[in-house]
């Protein structure tokens, strides 16, 4: 679920890529020091996250009237979002790592 200006972008867009990337680094990073035999794809781990997304970006571009999907470039956000280390080792602590284990 994901909202850019109040407007809900329920096909997300690249704010949500944005975020679920950095997430998908720091699991794979953690699956690659603890499980070097497990071959993960990035999208497998993007798969078992669900993300609530509300952000204010600067003049937005959505891929059609009906603002379905936000496709302004990460570089023209206005801001960015780096997410830290504590955040990100909390997502990895939640039990996300077992689940995609158990998947593979």
């Amino acid at each position: 679920m994901s909202f850019v200006n109040n407007i809900c972008t329920t096909r997300g867009g690249s704010h949500c890529n944005y975020i679920a990337d950095q997430i998908i680094k720091k699991v794979l990073d953690t699956l690659s020091k603890k499980h070097k035999n497990l071959n993960v794809k990035g999208q497998t781990i993007k798969n078992s996250l669900f993300l609530f997304i509300n952000c204010l970006i600067e003049n937005p571009a959505f891929d059609s009237q009906t603002k379905e999907t936000l496709t302004t470039k990460k570089e023209n956000f206005g801001s960015t979002c780096e997410l830290s280390e504590s955040f990100l080792k909390k997502i990895v602590n939640s039990g996300i790592i077992q689940n995609i284990i158990d998947f593979a």
